[in-house]
């Protein structure tokens, strides 16, 4: 029994490199989901915030939705050095922190712009006091927030 040497076409080999390439966009958008926003009440600052000046951190915070398909959700949120006013972030986080909060306070109600996508965007230190009983659910990213 002779085996022949598979030999594709020009038109298969382009079709198969064109069902590839449609599928890695399909991924790539699948991945990168358009921000989450809600308004929500800053319920839990779980501890002291460490000083800003010892490293760039994220800290995480416990938020309950307020209104909308999620009303009354509990969402666990970062927010990227947040003893400075969002508009003061100037460093390379810039683009990926915005505005007009000037401090975070138990009891305070934002307006969130929130991306799932935490770990692509912030690699650095996370102070997150929930991992230790709640692995589970979703850590947000603060891309935008604002006094409701």
């Amino acid at each position: 029994m002779s085996s022949k040497p598979v030999r594709f076409t020009r038109h298969a080999f382009c079709a198969a490199l064109l069902l590839v390439a449609t599928s890695l966009s399909q991924h790539a958008s699948a991945d990168s989901a358009a921000p989450l926003e809600v308004t929500a009440k800053l319920v839990e600052i779980p501890s002291k915030m460490p000083p800003d000046d010892l490293y760039d951190y994220a800290y995480v915070m416990r938020y309950q939705v307020q209104g909308g398909p999620l009303d009354k959700q509990f969402l666990l949120v970062a927010h990227y050095k947040p003893l400075q006013a969002r508009s003061k972030i100037k460093d390379k986080m810039k683009g990926q922190v915005s505005g007009k909060v000037r401090s975070f306070s138990t009891g305070d109600v934002h307006k969130l712009k929130l991306s799932s996508d935490l770990k692509a965007i912030w690699k650095g230190p996370l102070v997150d006091e929930y991992a230790a009983t709640d692995r589970k659910s979703t850590r947000y990213w603060c891309l935008q927030a604002d006094p409701a």
